[in-house]
Order: C-alpha cells, then structure tokens, then sequence
C-alpha cells in the first residue's frame, strides 16, 4: 500500500516545497486521479463542483500543464475529475470563490484577446494565457495575500497526476514492496525519484 506521507512529501517537492492543507487532507482521505470520472473518494467526495465550461477550461489547462507524451498525461489519468472531486470535497468555500472567479477571468480574458472561450483557442494561444497567469501567481503575489487561482490548478494537476497508477509507475520509480534500506548509493544510480 502507497505511504501517503510520503506521496504528500514528494508532492510538495516537486510543487516547490508547498502543498495546501486542502489537498493534502484530500490525499490522505484517499482521493486519487482515475480514468474513471465518476469514482467518488473513500470519504465521498464525488465531485460536481466545476460547471461544464469551467470543466472544458481545466480540461485544456491539465492537458498543458502534464501533456501526453511516451507517458499519459493528465487527461488519459482522469486528472480534470480528479480536480473536479478535490474542489468539491475538500478545498474551503474561500478556495474554491477563488478557483470560480479565477476561471471567470480566463473566460473574459480568452474573449477580450481573441473573441473565443478559452477551451475554442489554439493551443498556442491557450499556452500564452496560461504563461501570464503562470508569471502573475509566482511573481506577483495578490496584495489581499490570497493565492492565485493558476496556483490550485497546477497543484491539483501535479497531485492528480503524482496519485495516479501511472504517474506513480511511470512518472517516479515504484516498487510495491521496496527492498533493504541503502543509504550509501550515489544520486546519480538513483534517476527518478521513488513513488510509494
């Protein structure tokens, strides 16, 4: 069975040493990214939180954001469901005000720029979007101290994908159960990191 300490500790290395409360209590309540949309949590949460052109403007973000390449991606591991059942049963009413307006304001942003919805865009132009908001959540931070919107997606999106049966196989190293502790061998024998 997976450590989720240690799923969590790892998570939070590669999101730059931060995981919100909010989805590590989604974690350790067993929420993981499914190719099934409609698996609920061992909790419950079974989503149903985005509307469906909030779904559809995730859907691209998650698909950019870990892209399908010799690996799945975020979309072929269910991620956008995965986000779907974490804002719904675990993010607090203030994250998930923020998540809503956030996603209200790639929808005028995507129309004000090239007359669309975000999801009707290019790639290309999805990318530029998603770039401004990347720069605005890492550089910038909102003078009310709340995060920004970019940073929950790209949260969700890397824990859904780290929660994944191919993420955790494909992505990091997994051994079911792991053999003798060494822990004299040299980073450079060791590649990926280790999923649990």
């Amino acid at each position: 069975m997976m450590d989720r300490r240690e799923l969590l500790h790892r998570i939070s290395m590669t999101l730059g040493g931060v995981i919100s409360a909010s989805a590590a209590s989604g974690i350790l309540a067993g929420c993981v990214a499914t190719p099934e949309p409609d698996v609920p949590t061992p909790m419950g949460a079974t989503g149903n939180f985005l509307k469906p052109e909030e779904m559809a403007t995730i859907t691209s973000m998650a698909g950019h954001i870990i892209p399908r390449t010799d690996t799945p991606g975020a979309l072929e591991v269910g991620v956008p469901a995965f986000i779907d059942r974490m804002l719904a049963g675990f993010y607090t009413d203030k994250e998930r005000g923020i998540v809503r307006a956030g996603l209200a304001t790639v929808a005028a942003d995507a129309i004000a720029k090239h007359g669309m919805g975000f999801p009707a865009l290019t790639a290309d132009q999805q990318i530029e979007l998603m770039k401004g908001y990347d720069r605005t959540a890492y550089t910038a931070p909102p003078a009310n101290g709340d995060p920004h919107f970019f940073r929950f997606i790209k949260e969700l999106t890397i824990t859904g994908f780290c929660t994944s049966e191919a993420g955790a196989t494909k992505l990091m190293r997994y051994e079911q159960t792991p053999g003798p502790y060494r822990g004299d061998v040299p980073a450079k024998e060791i590649g990926k990191a280790w999923a649990l």
